[in-house]
């Protein structure tokens, strides 16, 4: 039972996949039935929407700021490494070893 009391539908995505999906979503790279589940999700689930607006605010704001002039290997280098980080953070959101708490999720049973 989601917080407004509707159900969610067998196929609704979890707290936790929209936290891994923020970004690819944010950035209009989520396939089609995915876009529509978390859509779904966000219609129902206050936290996980208050989340998506932040994560969205912030990137809009960094996307703001002067670049600071990166040559095209140093660009490259940061992409990789942000790359390397973003595996191991969802790895850890999937194993629930980042303190990372669904209380949302659970709150639906």
């Amino acid at each position: 039972m989601t917080p407004n009391g509707l159900r969610p539908p067998e196929d609704d995505i979890t707290c936790r996949e929209v936290a891994a999906w923020t970004s690819t979503y944010i950035d209009a790279h989520l396939h089609e039935p995915a876009k529509v589940r978390m859509a779904l999700h966000l219609a129902a689930c206050a936290g996980c929407r208050t989340y998506v607006e932040q994560i969205a605010a912030v990137r809009d704001a960094l996307r703001k700021l002067p670049s600071p002039g990166l040559t095209q290997a140093r660009l490259s280098q940061l992409r990789e490494e942000y790359r390397h980080k973003e595996i191991k953070a969802s790895a850890k959101v999937e194993d629930g070893s980042c303190g990372y708490d669904d209380a949302a999720s659970r709150s639906r049973s």
